[in-house]
């Protein structure tokens, strides 16, 4: 009985701790990752947002699908400068990487109902 009564506390005190255990997120995640592009979120906590994210090569476009729709998509330049704010109302978003000047810039998803901008670093090789 003892030992029966030891087993038990000490599968329910594994239990806990591995309830209480948060997940580790380590510096940003790549989405794409090409010889021409190269994107990666800089929101780890938000990253469940992006269901899917591809460089499509013959349309020479970014392809994403979130889980959420996206209001509008916002496009920085180097140095922070909002250069473009675009309405996309849709969970399919398509940019053409010609918005997109060589080097690195940022690309923002603003969802409705949501405080933080999901960002994005961009880099155009």
């Amino acid at each position: 009985m003892k030992t029966l009564l030891t087993i038990i506390i000490a599968v329910a005190t594994i239990t806990i701790g591995l309830a209480n255990t948060s997940p580790v997120t380590t510096g940003p995640e790549n989405l794409i990752s090409t010889a021409t592009v190269e994107i990666t979120a800089l929101n780890i906590d938000q990253l469940e947002l992006i269901k899917s994210a591809h460089y499509n090569e013959v349309e020479d476009r970014l392809e994403f699908t979130t889980a959420e729709s996206v209001d509008m998509i916002q496009i920085f330049n180097s140095e922070g400068n909002l250069q473009f704010q675009l309405p996309v109302m849709s969970n399919q978003v398509k940019i053409s990487k010609a918005l997109f000047s060589q080097g690195d810039s940022k690309l923002g998803f603003i969802i409705a109902g949501k405080a933080e901008v999901f960002m994005t670093s961009v880099n155009i090789k």
